[in-house]
């Protein structure tokens, strides 16, 4: 996160609610519509669950706070980065030989 959108979102934000993995949502002081998430070192999109994402892309306008589900939050976040990472292949063999000009 660059200095200057920390410094935006300081003077042009409220902020709104903090998570447990130290995400901060934020609107804008004159535009209630116009909301932004400030992401925790090391986290990025995929670590934003339900509610704020719906939050944020303003299909529902309240954040719900559920204590359950933010003590295991961390480790769901993690299970989900795991899960949609990319698998690279070990080797470069594509199974067939591909046309070459020559």
């Amino acid at each position: 996160m660059s200095l200057g959108f920390k410094l935006y979102s300081f003077f042009n934000g409220n902020l709104v609610h903090k998570d447990s993995l130290g995400n901060k949502y934020y609107h804008d002081k004159n535009n209630i519509f116009k909301r932004w998430v400030v992401y925790a070192p090391g986290f990025g999109p995929d670590s934003l669950p339900t509610q704020f994402h719906n939050w944020l892309h303003n299909t529902s306008d309240e954040i719900f706070n559920f204590k359950a589900e933010e003590s295991n939050q961390e480790s769901l976040v993690k299970r989900r980065i795991q899960k949609h990472s990319v698998k690279h292949k070990e080797k470069n063999d594509k199974g067939y030989k591909s046309w070459q000009p020559k």
